[in-house]
């Protein structure tokens, strides 16, 4: 009766933690709406100025590019935009030059944004820009691009006119109340109205939209984002780039130095034990072995074996990103996996102290009945869980099958004995 009670309490533990992994990292996630079908306006919010963040916009560019996608929105005013547009049709990068003059000592004002921009002509050369945030930069890069209009006879165009009310946009959000870091009711209305604007210029259709994340928060009704879903509603998805630097895919191949540590755990015991601590009586009970249960096991050893060290999906998913520290809190999972490759460890001292009888072999341990098959393979199936990789979870289940039928059938041998 100690016994079922301790196995109930170990596996109830267990469950605990593999649901709290899932609905914490559900929880984190609350405000990332991410793409499907039916959307149209696709908006990733980011810190500005950082490398990892633009090295994933330009990817996720290329991606909607490649499908068709043609207008990027960003967090600029209309007229750098429009500079950045010409700069798209013309060889030199004089222009480019000259707008991130304009924007030295900024956050975005990087060699990291300058080669972004230059990545998007290079790989996407059919980008349309449109900017919908207010005229910031209005007496160096705004007024020059009224003077371009001027000289080139369009001082009676829409493009005259949108320059003008963005240059007294941003004169209007200078002279409000704002924050340190540029936080304004006023700039919210105003990037609100002009993205609005901007998406019937464009004719509608599919875009995608890169901001700052504050102004992409779906669940705060006064700002940017939150605007745009109660006005478009379904239609507008919005994810934080952290979130996504955090997404791994499940079967990249790559060395993965936590797979090679399990299987380390795995093995050391096995190969002490196969050399110096194997039972007495052991080889006579295993010809008894059921050889579906033998093949099984022998297939599930082979397929986790290779699935540890290859893919790079059984990494603890931590990354130091600009805002500080993000882990996805599925890494519960992982930390409960390794947890019971410690147990199994343990398990196995307990073993080589022991007088190593066949009944000691088969034992349980925390809770975990024929723990010598039982902990790897639920910390393998942990590990399959936590990377969502199929191919770990279907190796472990079989492995499973095999090792653990194999085992209960030996302890109930022992038990009858």
């Amino acid at each position: 009766m100690k016994e079922r009670f301790k196995t109930i309490f170990a596996f109830t533990i267990l469950l605990f933690l593999v649901i709290a992994g899932f609905v914490f990292s559900s929880t984190d996630r609350k405000d990332d709406i991410y793409p499907d079908e039916d959307t149209l306006i696709m908006l990733y919010g980011e810190a500005h100025g950082a490398k990892v963040y633009y090295d994933l916009e330009l990817e996720l560019w290329e991606k909607n590019y490649a499908e068709g996608c043609r207008s990027l929105f960003v967090e600029l005013p209309y007229y750098s935009a429009e500079f950045l547009n010409l700069w798209m049709k013309e060889d030199s990068d004089e222009l480019l030059d000259a707008f991130f003059a304009d924007i030295r000592g900024t956050q975005s004002g990087n060699q990291d944004y300058y080669e972004f921009f230059q990545g998007i002509k290079k790989s996407c050369p059919e980008t349309i820009f449109y900017g919908t945030d207010v005229g910031h930069q209005y007496n160096t890069t705004g007024k020059r691009y009224l003077q371009y209009l001027h000289d080139s006879g369009q001082s009676t165009s829409d493009n005259y006119a949108l320059a003008y009310n963005c240059i007294r946009q941003g004169k209007d959000y200078y002279s409000s109340e704002r924050t340190d870091s540029g936080i304004s009711a006023v700039r919210e209305e105003y990037m609100v109205s002009n993205f609005i604007d901007a998406y019937e210029r464009c004719g509608g259709g599919k875009v995608m939209g890169i901001y700052g994340s504050w102004h992409t928060a779906a669940r705060e009704a006064d700002r940017m984002t939150g605007r745009l879903i109660a006005r478009y509603g379904d239609i507008v998805s919005t994810v934080r780039l952290s979130s996504i630097a955090l997404d791994t895919d499940p079967y990249a191949f790559g060395f993965s130095i936590s797979g090679i540590v399990f299987l380390v755990m795995l093995m050391i015991p096995n190969l002490y034990w196969a050399k110096y601590a194997r039972p007495e009586g052991y080889e006579e009970a295993s010809r008894r072995e059921n050889r579906i249960l033998l093949m099984l096991e022998r297939a599930g050893e082979v397929a986790v074996s290779a699935c540890l060290p290859v893919f790079r999906s059984f990494e603890p998913c931590i990354r130091k990103l600009p805002e500080g520290i993000f882990f996805d809190m599925r890494i519960i999972l992982w930390a409960a996996a390794f947890g019971l490759m410690i147990l199994y460890e343990l398990y196995w001292l307990r073993y080589f102290r022991s007088s190593r009888t066949l009944k000691d072999m088969y034992s349980s341990y925390a809770g975990f009945p024929v723990a010598g098959a039982s902990l790897p393979v639920i910390a393998a199936l942990l590990l399959g869980i936590y990377s969502r990789n199929l191919v770990m979870l279907c190796a472990s289940v079989i492995l499973g099958t095999g090792h653990i039928g194999i085992h209960l059938a030996h302890r109930k041998e022992t038990e009858n004995a």
